[in-house]
């Protein structure tokens, strides 16, 4: 596949990493997060690219809840230690840190050696939806986590930036509210195109035109407005989805965590407690989705795919790609992706892109 060029506007190409664990509470913080962040971080210091890492706080408030009550969950060493440690040398160094917020992990409980997460609290949009304060309380206590770790460090460091997890981020009005009032200036939870009606996640962006890179919102996210908050939408195309599954390191990370992989197909295909028969999941497999650009997961072919499209689109200049730590195999999709874009693109991070606008 030859890559077309299209010169006649700037393009930036923005990395998100959501640093956490596995939404169903499963994973190891050293195999998951840890090691797979330090060989992200390499290969984007080789080629003098920076990250925003999307900092989940709530796991990190329970495993340092159970740490300091003595249960070592099986780790020898202080996990959230050294994620902190990690962390903050990786803003030493030029990466932005932001707020990633997974609502399940709220009520989470350890219970005979695993974490076992609340799937009523799945979704950001209508976390406690009979109580708006509670939004409001969860919101403000993670800014202040993220602030307590970097300004150690960077006394002039504020959170600005939000991503709700497994971008349920709907319905946004309440979140613009509580990010108003707490000079939170951006999101970044939108995936254009795309829709979820599981029994998980449920959202629905079929509405969001795709070839917005920016825009300031409304009373709610998708909307636009004058409200001097700024969504930065994830970039997404679409394609059938068994294409997404045609590389070794998308079955590499199936097998890494199974059951994990099991439990969000099931979700994906299922609306509370009814599930799809065989001829059903056949059928989702053959069916369109809009993809986000994952930069640990995708394929070169893919890559050179995502790369054609943005190539094509003469009125939007803001990429934001995503990945994940726990998903992270080998580091061939990204090298390649950099290679391919050095001298093409500049790899802002998102906070140097909402102190320019």
């Amino acid at each position: 596949m030859r890559l077309e060029r299209d010169n006649s506007l700037e393009k930036f190409l923005l990395l998100t990493l959501d640093y956490e664990l596995y939404g169903n509470g499963s994973g190891n913080v050293f195999r998951h997060i840890i090691e797979p962040t330090n060989k992200i971080l390499d290969i984007c210091k080789s080629h003098n690219v920076y990250l925003t890492i999307f900092f989940e706080v709530v796991e990190y408030w329970k495993l340092k809840e159970e740490w300091d009550k003595g249960n070592k969950m099986g780790y020898e060493e202080n996990p959230t230690s050294v994620m902190i440690e990690q962390i903050q040398k990786a803003y030493s160094e030029g990466h932005d840190v932001q707020l990633h917020l997974h609502p399940q992990w709220v009520d989470a409980k350890w219970n005979e050696r695993r974490w076992v997460v609340n799937n009523k609290e799945w979704r950001l949009g209508d976390f406690r939806k009979d109580n708006p304060s509670e939004l409001y309380s969860l919101i403000k206590k993670g800014k202040e986590t993220l602030e307590e770790i970097i300004k150690p460090i960077d006394s002039t460091y504020e959170c600005r930036i939000i991503r709700a997890g497994g971008y349920n981020v709907q319905p946004s009005y309440e979140i613009v509210k509580v990010m108003k009032q707490l000079k939170i200036v951006a999101d970044s939870s939108i995936v254009p195109g795309s829709v979820e009606n599981g029994s998980l996640s449920c959202y629905d962006f079929t509405t969001v035109p795709t070839d917005k890179g920016i825009w300031e919102c409304g009373e709610n996210l998708e909307n636009k407005g004058n409200n001097e908050i700024f969504e930065l939408p994830i970039v997404t195309f679409p394609i059938v989805r068994f294409r997404k599954y045609l590389s070794w390191e998308k079955l590499r990370s199936i097998m890494q965590n199974r059951r994990s992989a099991k439990e969000t197909f099931n979700a994906k295909t299922s609306k509370k407690d009814t599930k799809v028969g065989k001829w059903g999941r056949i059928q989702y497999f053959f069916g369109q989705e809009f993809q986000t650009w994952d930069f640990c997961l995708f394929s070169k072919s893919l890559h050179k795919k995502y790369l054609n499209k943005i190539n094509q689109q003469r009125k939007r200049n803001f990429f934001v790609l995503v990945g994940h730590p726990k998903s992270f195999i080998t580091g061939r999709g990204l090298t390649f992706l950099l290679n391919e874009a050095k001298n093409r693109y500049t790899f802002p991070t998102l906070s140097q892109i909402i102190r320019d606008v």
